[in-house]
């Protein structure tokens, strides 16, 4: 195992902190993207070699705002929610189409 993936292996094992996104964890750390923020009110995950490209989820009182990248672009698509729910299905959501 060279350096690189210890780095990888230290790196995926951080726990998240707002356990609301548990599950986008999961998929985030399965498909090689990492938290480069981790916090109870922003989370954020980024792929090593590819940093410009970035998800992220900022919790406020009233609601979730959520900004997703825009494939082959240095752009991001925001947008806010209402419930972890509806944010969390999103980000799936987009995430997925990211990858295909």
């Amino acid at each position: 195992m060279n350096t690189n993936d210890n780095m990888l292996s230290t790196i995926n094992n951080v726990e998240i902190k707002n356990k609301g996104f548990l599950l986008l964890d999961s998929l985030f750390k399965e498909n090689g993207w990492h938290l480069t923020k981790n916090e109870m009110e922003i989370i954020e995950y980024t792929k090593f070699g590819h940093e410009t490209d970035f998800f992220q989820i900022k919790i406020n009182k009233q609601n979730i705002h959520v900004s997703v990248p825009i494939k082959n672009s240095h752009y991001q698509y925001k947008t806010t929610f209402n419930s972890y729910f509806d944010a969390s299905d999103y980000v799936e959501k987009r995430f997925n189409d990211f990858l295909n």
